[in-house]
């Protein structure tokens, strides 16, 4: 992906002034969703978002805006929108991990330092003055929702719900005072590469053994059930990790219900005791990234949907997106046993060739040392990053 200046633009750079505008009403959302579309549109590596999906997430009827306030900018030149920029306080975050962030995210601009720079100064000046004292991001919006800057493995195509950027805007974010707050890694499982040892296998069924579980399913016909208890799975298994709030109900039915139409239930597992507890849980979503890389329109219609709905049983790749252990089974290292059975699941799939993890905290030094004795490796590197959200004079 590699981006770079709109032509029309460059001569603006020098003689023309930044003018960033709030969007208000639904003209200026329009112009907002389509500002990656006026960037990376030229670019064959770029993979356009869909649009329907941008203008649920910015809604204010989306559930997560019950406790999120959100502002979003545009920047021109000449009259041209040349970049974008989104604010978020998530109260309920900020009362869980007791700080006080301004989210920055939905950030995009051509590789223009005064552009950039507008933008974060008209997001996080935004966020100083609903008393946020830190800037974290980009996000859109919080770690529930897509986010990271990629620093690293730009020659790979993003998987499903994680985000893309060019090179050249790490140095705008860099330039601007943005400091290094966590990196996130990809871990990759091929079918070729990846294979259990015989006695990886036998210490994995002692495992199995000693804890006294076996592997659950996702039941489909049991939908709203089964996604309640994987996500109380889920949102106790992170609860002590950096940057982590738990997902409330109501916004789980709403990613649930979006989910539900690509969802394979081969994809969907987890661990549970022989009593019927769930106490790990994985969840992979197959990699329509490398189906939407051919709508160049981001819009389903009036035919974006047909290489959606025709190959989507028919993608090489899924996207491990949500997997944990309850924190009181976590001492029974029953996270290798479920990537045994992702390893197992490709040998079996015929269809399914690779496998993204993605993404673990770099400082999980338990999680990514455990990945890699099952032979992942590591791909794709996502940064985020934070500064004050006001700025010391003359910095």
């Amino acid at each position: 992906m590699s981006g770079g200046r709109d032509p029309t633009t460059v001569s603006a750079v020098v003689s023309a002034a930044v003018e960033v505008r709030r969007v208000r009403g639904l003209p200026g959302r329009r112009v907002f969703v389509d500002v990656p579309f006026r960037i990376h549109g030229g670019d064959p590596g770029w993979v356009p978002p869909l649009r329907v999906s941008v203008y649920d997430r910015i809604s204010r009827k989306h559930p997560a805006m019950s406790h999120q306030e959100v502002a979003l900018w545009v920047a021109y030149r000449y009259g041209k929108p040349v970049g974008r920029v989104a604010g978020c306080v998530d109260r309920m975050f900020n009362d869980y991990q007791k700080v006080r962030w301004g989210w920055v995210g939905f950030y995009d601009a051509f590789d223009d330092p005064e552009v950039s720079d507008s933008l974060f100064e008209a997001a996080c000046g935004w966020a100083a003055d609903k008393g946020m004292d830190t800037c974290v991001g980009p996000a859109n919006f919080t770690t529930n929702d897509e986010l990271g800057l990629m620093v690293d493995g730009f020659d790979e195509l993003p998987t499903l719900l994680t985000l893309q950027n060019p090179p050249y805007q790490v140095g705008l974010w860099e330039r601007a005072g943005w400091e290094p707050a966590m990196d996130l890694w990809a871990w990759r499982f091929t079918r070729e590469g990846t294979a259990l040892s015989e006695r990886q296998r036998r210490t994995l069924d002692r495992i199995q053994q000693r804890a006294r579980v076996r592997v659950h399913h996702l039941d489909k016909s049991q939908f709203d059930r089964e996604v309640s208890r994987f996500f109380e799975v889920y949102n106790a298994a992170w609860a002590d990790n950096w940057g982590f709030a738990p997902m409330p109900e109501v916004e789980v039915r709403h990613l649930a219900k979006q989910l539900k139409q690509i969802l394979n239930p081969e994809w969907a597992f987890g661990l549970e005791t022989f009593e019927g507890q769930l106490v790990g849980v994985c969840l992979a979503l197959p990699d329509l990234n490398l189906l939407m890389h051919g709508v160049r329109s981001g819009r389903l219609l009036p035919a974006g949907w047909v290489p959606l709905l025709l190959g989507r049983k028919r993608v090489p790749q899924v996207r491990v997106w949500a997997l944990g252990v309850r924190p009181d089974y976590q001492h029974l290292a029953l996270g290798p046993l479920l990537y045994r059975e992702i390893v197992d699941r490709l040998a079996a799939d015929r269809h399914i060739m690779t496998a993204e993890a993605s993404w673990t905290l770099a400082t999980n030094k338990r999680i990514n040392e455990q990945l890699e004795a099952m032979g992942a490796t590591r791909g794709k590197v996502w940064r985020l990053y934070q500064r004050p959200a006001r700025l010391p004079a003359g910095a």
